[in-house]
């Protein structure tokens, strides 16, 4: 720099003129958080976010500081660049521009992460208003891996200035993880597994599903693996590389549940009976407004040695609580209704489910 116009006195080994301004960029140096917190709020106004609170309360929060502290190491190394060090008996010039620059790399590194964040904050709120829980675990991974590809580009850009070979280090970089990815595929499997849960979404979290004949509640699904709440409280990890080749069952996607039983009566009924008691059954469920009445079925299915069955079937809202008190009532009313009108039942078997699934029919998956 120019200093030609001060006068040449010397105080120190180095002339009062660069004295002069290396004192002044010192001094912009410490009103550097005016000055950025005012070029920000500019930014912001440009692009229509200054009443954004939340906007502006991250920024504040995560941006003035570091890039105050940029703005200071930019003018420290002005300053070194301009008080032009002794170089002899040895270079102090040269380290102490080394070390500034080291500095200012590291500071680029942790502006370059406070922005992430402040994108990542974003982020998290636009996925808080969306109905699945996937964004929001998708949010930290992208983050670490954004972070990750900035370091090693700065990383890359320091060694390129302190005369290492760049094209070296990204062949080098290039190879080793091409060993890497042969010996971890199961890893990028899981990794690849991951990519189909957050793009197809064929589950998010609180979902109860069914993988492998395993079912609960999806707990957490990371990068590598998901968790699953099973009924029993025990919890099952699967590798996310099973999701690319097995049938997931989303039991949460459905848009009804089922509630679907026999009624088993004795050869001693009558026909008359029968038409009353399927008639009644009939008329009681279209009385009921917390069912799909369109989708009701009251026939009569089995006529054999056994008995006569009378299949009921219809359906209600997913949710599990209120399926469960809806078929309690549903099967009482038929009891009764057997019972007022003395449809004899058979007594070794009485009211059963079809098909055998008592014992997990009142699972919330079914």
């Amino acid at each position: 720099m120019d200093l030609s116009f001060f006068p040449e006195q010397i105080l120190w080994g180095i002339s009062v003129g660069r004295l002069i301004v290396a004192g002044v960029l010192l001094i912009l140096g410490v009103l550097a958080p005016i000055l950025v917190r005012r070029f920000l709020g500019r930014i912001l106004r440009r692009l229509g976010r200054s009443r954004d609170t939340d906007i502006v309360h991250d920024v504040e929060r995560l941006l003035i500081k570091p890039f105050s502290f940029l703005v200071n190491i930019m003018l420290w190394n002005a300053v070194i660049g301009i008080l032009n060090l002794p170089q002899e008996p040895f270079n102090i010039n040269q380290w102490v521009s080394t070390a500034g620059i080291i500095f200012l790399v590291v500071v680029l590194v942790y502006c370059a992460f406070h922005v992430v964040d402040v994108f990542a904050r974003i982020a998290e709120r636009g996925a808080e208003k969306t109905e699945t829980r996937l964004d929001d675990q998708l949010i930290k991974p992208v983050t670490n891996t954004v972070k990750l590809m900035l370091l090693l580009v700065l990383i890359a850009t320091v060694m390129g200035q302190f005369g290492y070979s760049v094209t070296g280090l990204i062949a080098g970089l290039s190879i080793g993880g091409l060993a890497v990815a042969f010996a971890a595929k199961d890893t990028l499997a899981n990794v690849f597994g991951s990519i189909l849960i957050f793009s197809e979404r064929p589950f998010q979290i609180g979902d109860v599903v069914s993988i492998n004949g395993v079912e609960g509640t999806v707990e957490e699904v990371g990068i590598r693996s998901t968790q699953i709440r099973r009924f029993d409280q025990t919890l099952s990890t699967f590798p996310n590389q099973t999701f690319t080749t097995t049938e997931i069952i989303n039991f949460s996607k459905r848009e009804a549940r089922r509630i679907r039983f026999e009624v088993t009566v004795t050869q001693k009924a009558t026909a008359s009976q029968l038409e009353e008691f399927i008639t009644s059954i009939r008329n009681s469920l279209e009385q009921r407004t917390d069912i799909y009445s369109d989708q009701t079925l009251v026939r009569l299915t089995k006529f054999d040695t056994t008995g006569l069955s009378v299949l009921v079937q219809t359906f209600t809202a997913p949710d599990f609580l209120e399926f469960m008190r809806i078929r309690e009532e549903i099967i009482l009313s038929v009891r009764r209704l057997a019972e007022e009108q003395g449809v004899p039942l058979i007594p070794t078997q009485g009211i059963h489910l079809s098909g055998n699934q008592s014992a997990t029919d009142s699972s919330p998956s079914q």
